[in-house]
């Protein structure tokens, strides 16, 4: 088939003109059977209706049967995030905590004074 057929079967395809329109235009091409083109048009389009028909039935089916493994890993995401932003919660607690109580017992003291609990090389008041 022709490089110019085949662009007048993609325009019918895409909607830009008629079938009537391309037969017209396929008949003027030279060579062409208006009645076994619109046979093998509709046995395209028929075919082409049935093959999207069945592809749409599949994925819809296959994001059914994916839709309870996505909740569960989005569940499992979610969890763990807040698990994760808890502990980072708590640590920054605790650090500022930490840090606290070495400014309240070493601070205001002498500098000679030692009994800081802060872990070494934490202290800021040395």
């Amino acid at each position: 088939m022709t490089n110019e057929r085949l662009q007048v079967l993609k325009m019918v395809e895409d909607g830009k003109i008629t079938v009537d329109e391309a037969t017209k235009l396929l008949q003027s091409l030279g060579g062409f059977d208006s009645a076994n083109f619109e046979e093998k048009f509709s046995n395209f389009a028929a075919g082409a209706n049935e093959f999207f028909k069945e592809a749409g039935c599949k994925l819809s089916a296959a994001f059914k049967e994916a839709e309870p493994k996505v909740k569960e890993i989005t569940k499992n995401v979610v969890a763990k995030t807040a698990s994760l932003a808890d502990n980072i919660s708590q640590s920054l607690h605790e650090k500022i905590k930490e840090l606290e109580c070495c400014e309240e017992e070493c601070c205001d003291c002498p500098e000679e004074a030692t009994g800081c609990d802060c872990p070494e090389g934490e202290c800021r008041c040395n």
